[in-house]
């Protein structure tokens, strides 16, 4: 998360890098504790001196129907001693300014703020919704600033007990400093302000998953892409992970998922030309994770297909019932694990390792002085060799596609994946975008097709879990058992079609 001080305002559409202010940005990540935690971390003598406790009132603001909230804005004022600060919250992003009173003040954030907020508005009035009542410290630690709250969110929908510690610095001294907290207690993520939480708690609208953000863009070097290829595959991750606890909890799986296995075939790919212990030991770490993750995300996959297949051909079968209840049994405790996952710090270890990785560039230490050099060259480049050697690999295995054993058939969606996640990564760097766009058109029909194959492979061994307790589920369970068996054998005709349009499709590079 990143709080930006003060100053000039930034439109929604204006990415932070581009804005042409003068601020100074702040990063931040906020951690979740228990109350003991939070006093124990509050009373340590490893930090700097306490200051002296706050007594913090902060109220939401947003009109009747939540058009703030519905475009991801939140705007709030807080109250602390004599003082009154005005506050915006879009994209990760706060705008602080002061003002003298409580009725806001849109004009305090600058024209452009001003016009967007007008626009969302459009002349509705704006309550108080929701607030928080905290008590704030805070102490040195590292170079970064710990903001210890405690206190609840309130809104008319109830009360959120609310003990966390935010970390606040300069982008170059919070990693190291998160990671040096982390070795002083059991941290848990909390990838989320508290200021739309308190707005969800008033009946705002719930989170969507977040799908990958876009391609590189421009003309980056190496080094430069490998720091936001990386960045924006954890970026991937925290967003979804805010929205497994307040949204969309099945999308949330995919996407979390989907985040660790982008970041595992980036860093596959990044340690083939710049090889660095961390690469590995960060791909060890995402591989952990998204299997961790793989329960929930299979039962999610095989009820549906329980339900449109099987279930929806023979509806005069009720053993159908007794056998998705105990589907539902065994995807709760996926989601279980799932939610244990995130809970684990070893989890948000990860995510600061990581974030401490790519802010010192910690691939550069293990080159040879006259390796450097290829970091400075065109991103460009590395993608062409990386997407022309995938794709050699991928056709080469590719052969004979529709009469291959189930398992090697599994083995060429793996290389398919890999090469649309690196077509993904630098596709953007491509002048001909319709070139780009009929080749990822081709791709994900080839990966539709070995990916109802895979689904129906699963399926098959997750079937084998199910009992059969009375004759009707026993019945129903049979017709399950053959219609994945034959599912899983495929249809030849769409595979082999898929993968000669695919063959027929040219790289892009």
């Amino acid at each position: 998360m990143d709080a930006i001080v003060t100053g000039e305002a930034l439109t929604p559409e204006t990415p932070v890098a581009e804005a042409e202010i003068e601020q100074t940005v702040i990063r931040t990540w906020r951690f979740a504790l228990v109350p003991a935690q939070l006093k124990a971390l509050e009373q340590s003598p490893l930090f700097g001196p306490p200051t002296r406790a706050k007594r913090l009132q902060e109220r939401y603001l947003d009109t009747e129907d939540f058009a703030l909230a519905r475009a991801g804005v939140t705007l709030s004022w807080r109250k602390a001693g004599r003082g009154m600060r005005f506050s915006l919250l879009h994209d990760g992003v706060r705008l602080d300014a002061a003002q003298s009173g409580e009725d806001p003040d849109l004009s305090a954030f600058g024209p452009a703020w001003q016009a967007s907020l007008t626009a969302l508005l459009q002349d509705a009035p704006l309550y108080e919704i929701a607030g928080a009542t905290l008590r704030q410290t805070t102490r040195s630690f590292a170079g970064a600033t710990l903001c210890f709250e405690a206190g609840q969110l309130s809104a008319e929908g109830g009360k959120i007990a609310l003990a966390e510690v935010e970390l606040c610095g300069p982008a170059t001294a919070l990693a190291d400093a998160a990671l040096a907290l982390a070795g002083q207690a059991a941290l848990t993520l909390q990838p989320e302000f508290p200021g739309p939480r308190a707005v969800r708690l008033a009946g705002g609208p719930m989170l969507k998953p977040q799908k990958a953000a876009g391609a590189l863009e421009g003309a980056p070097c190496l080094d430069e892409a490998v720091h936001d290829i990386i960045k924006s595959c954890l970026n991937q991750f925290r967003a979804n992970w805010a929205v497994f606890a307040h949204g969309d909890q099945v999308g949330a799986v995919h996407q979390m998922r989907v985040a660790m296995r982008r970041l595992r075939s980036a860093l596959g790919l990044f340690n083939r030309a710049l090889p660095c212990g961390e690469f590995l030991l960060l791909r060890e770490e995402a591989k952990r994770i998204a299997n961790a993750m793989g329960e929930a995300r299979n039962w999610d996959v095989f009820i549906a297909m329980l339900q449109d297949g099987p279930a929806n051909a023979f509806p005069q079968e009720r053993g159908f019932a007794a056998l998705e209840a105990q589907c539902r049994t065994h995807r709760a405790a996926g989601y279980d694990a799932v939610r244990a996952l995130l809970d684990d710090p070893a989890t948000t270890r990860f995510i600061i390792t990581a974030e401490a990785f790519i802010a010192r560039r910690g691939w550069r230490g293990g080159l040879p002085v006259e390796a450097l050099a290829q970091l400075a060259a065109p991103a460009s480049d590395f993608g062409a060799i990386c997407l022309q050697r995938l794709h050699r690999k991928l056709r080469k295995r590719g052969r004979h596609l529709a009469a291959l054993p189930g398992h090697d058939r599994h083995l060429v969606r793996i290389e398919l994946k890999k090469l649309r996640y690196a077509a993904e990564f630098f596709g953007g760097l491509c002048a001909q975008k319709g070139k780009v766009r009929n080749f990822n058109r081709a791709a994900a029909a080839l990966q539709e097709e070995l990916g109802k194959l895979n689904d129906m492979a699963t399926a098959e061994g997750l079937a084998t879990r199910l009992q059969g307790g009375t004759p009707e589920a026993l019945r129903a369970l049979g017709i399950v058992l053959g219609w994945t068996a034959h599912a899983a054998l495929g249809e030849p005709r769409a595979l082999n079609a898929a993968w000669a349009e695919f063959k027929a499709t040219k790289l892009f590079v």
